[in-house]
């Protein structure tokens, strides 16, 4: 999966505020560039946002999604993660054997949505001179990447329309595998349901099977969002290239039936063997030959009430809140050329060291005397973003 699409609105100027004129929002920007940064009211490095990696989630009969900030899908047993994070594979003979035991797994899986990233990527290109060549070597300025899952959990504020309810199955004549090896649409006159699937799995004769759910995201907006934060790095003069995308990992879940030939897929060693030998062009058709599909089940998790356009409802809060709740950060981090997630106690520090700039600088209550000491901080700080003003990130 990537991103959600939608119609991708006309690239527009990034503003503090959307429904202010030129002026208010150039005065916003140089109350943004007047906000200092101790190096002490960073928050420590980490690959992975703390707030996320603490928690452990464990289903019960009685556990809600719904209030909980973060999500992580409870470990399978005999389960592994791909290299993409996309998809958990899980060998555990139950999961094949008895109906009661995979619908229950499959019910608690779907109520934890994909992991839904905003990522930002700025690289340049150097060249870089030997006494015997001269090369080029992409440079990464930037990857910042910040943690959106939350936005797809419901609260007690969430709109009654946007609480999902269990898992989607595909209609009589929507293409899906339903246990052959290709996709085939259904003979029935109506949809069958989520235990249907799951028996014929169960009591299917064909040893080589495997079964699988998937996780979906709908209805968020993706080009919107997009463009504000291509126009929010653009206002610090990056000169790079840019990509901003939208990560969906954790997506997909399969069990694979206990047979000798679904245990040698996960076999590194053995898959590199047949790799160097060649053999894959006679295993992987045979591969595809004894083995029946099901994927047939769709978890639904919807961001909002339509992809995009007026009136929409929100699960949590829209595009544009959500841009404005982290622009700052992740100006920050843009600009500080940070490697790796920002997360909540990232904004937070954001926070207070923008209010401990604001307080070394108190209001006179005069907007004469303001506006004249705002313009001697603004050259003050000339001399300090010359270097940025002139473009930064740029091929060299």
């Amino acid at each position: 999966m990537g991103k959600v699409t939608g119609s991708k609105p006309p690239p527009g100027v990034y503003r503090d505020d959307p429904d202010r004129d030129d002026a208010a929002s150039t005065s916003s920007a140089v109350l943004m560039e007047d906000v200092e940064y101790p190096d002490s009211e960073l928050p420590a490095y980490q690959d992975v946002p703390p707030v996320a990696g603490t928690i452990q989630s464990q289903y019960h009969e009685t556990q809600s999604c719904v209030g909980s900030p973060y999500l992580i899908q409870p470990d399978l047993p005999k389960s592994h993660l791909s290299r993409d994070e996309t998809t958990t594979t899980t060998h555990y003979p139950l999961y094949s054997q008895d109906a009661a035991f995979l619908g229950q797994m499959v019910h608690d899986q779907a109520k934890y949505p994909p992991t839904f990233t905003a990522r930002m990527v700025g690289t340049h290109t150097e060249t870089r001179r030997t006494k015997e060549k001269e090369e080029k070597v992409s440079v990464t300025d930037f990857d910042v990447r910040l943690d959106m899952t939350h936005l797809l959990v419901p609260s007690a504020t969430t709109p009654p329309n946007l609480l999902r309810n269990g898992y989607e199955t595909p209609s009589p004549g929507v293409k899906a595998y339903r246990g052959y090896r290709t996709k085939t649409a259904s003979a029935a006159e109506s949809a069958e349901d989520a235990d249907s699937y799951i028996n014929s799995y169960i009591s299917s004769p064909f040893p080589v099977r495997s079964f699988t759910l998937n996780r979906h995201i709908i209805n968020h907006d993706s080009a919107s969002l997009e463009t504000l934060l291509t126009s929010l790095i653009g206002s610090t003069n990056y000169r790079g290239h840019l990509n901003v995308s939208f990560p969906i990992t954790h997506n997909r879940v399969t069990v694979y039936s206990p047979c000798w030939q679904n245990d040698c897929r996960d076999k590194t060693w053995l898959r590199w063997f047949f790799y160097l030998t060649f053999l894959w062009i006679f295993s992987w058709p045979y591969l595809w030959f004894v083995t029946r599909r099901w994927g047939v089940m769709t978890a639904v998790f919807p961001y909002s009430s339509a992809p995009d356009g007026r009136n929409r409802e929100f699960v949590v809060k829209s595009e544009h809140a959500f841009f404005q709740e982290w622009k700052t950060s992740i100006r920050r981090a843009v600009v500080g050329k940070r490697q790796g997630w920002i997360d909540e106690e990232y904004r937070i520090a954001t926070e207070r060291a923008g209010s401990a700039a604001l307080a070394r600088h108190p209001s006179t209550g005069n907007a004469t005397a303001d506006g004249a000491l705002g313009f001697l901080r603004q050259a003050v700080n000339v001399g300090r973003d010359v270097a940025m003003a002139g473009g930064w990130g740029a091929d060299s």
